[in-house]
């Protein structure tokens, strides 16, 4: 067998056992980490398995906000997050070092998107007698409710958002939507079912559930 060969049989053991091996973690040993930078440097596309259970799409709704998705972010998940992102040159070790230089916390992400009935800007066509355009407030994901639900709510230690914007040649740059981060002290969070409910301001209530025993 070549050594080409014999490496990917090895990578591809090492993706079986990570992709196998079930339950939340609050602290990473060297072993896990080594597990997270492989599923994070996998080309092969043997990890979508693992990305999948992560994150929750939903549907375009009639009118309001789209609350488009919602992903928990483990340590695990973080760290296989960083070595994805890393050059060519990051490696095991690195990945060691990066995470005892700066250790994850438990994260929930939530995507909102702007529809045409939850605009950012009110229709440029209204003749300008019937009132101003208004344009909507970069911080518009402050108007909504989050909750991480394990047994009881959980409170986050940290709720940051920012705007995502739309540019073209023609028009100006408009609000889009916005990426807003719960962050977690991870003691507080248990290797046990949870539920993300989203709350939107126009009455909407999105729902995601997530079993931390089955995730890294």
């Amino acid at each position: 067998m070549r050594a080409g060969s014999k490496i990917a049989v090895a990578l591809g053991a090492l993706l079986g056992l990570s992709l196998a091996a079930g339950a939340f973690e609050r602290e990473l040993d060297p072993r896990a980490l080594r597990d997270a930078w492989f599923l994070g440097k996998d080309t092969t596309f043997r990890s979508e398995g693992f990305y999948k259970d992560y994150v929750k799409t939903f549907p375009l709704p009639k009118t309001g906000v789209h609350v488009q998705r919602i992903e928990v972010v483990t340590p695990f998940k973080e760290m296989v997050d960083r070595a994805r992102r890393a050059s060519d040159g990051y490696n095991p070790v690195q990945a060691e070092a990066d995470y005892k230089k700066q250790a994850p916390p438990f994260q929930v992400k939530v995507r909102l998107d702007l529809t045409p009935t939850y605009p950012a800007h009110s229709p440029v066509n209204v003749p300008i007698h019937l009132g101003p355009i208004y344009v909507r407030d970069p911080d518009f994901w402050r108007e909504f409710s989050y909750r991480f639900e394990q047994a009881g709510e959980v409170m986050p230690v940290l709720v940051r958002g920012k705007a995502i914007y739309s540019c073209t040649d023609s028009f100006p740059c408009w609000i889009a939507g916005a990426d807003v981060t719960l962050v977690f002290d991870t003691e507080k969070v248990a290797s046990r079912p949870a539920r993300v409910i989203v709350e939107t301001p126009d009455g909407q209530r999105v729902e995601a559930e997530f079993d931390l025993a089955k995730l890294r």
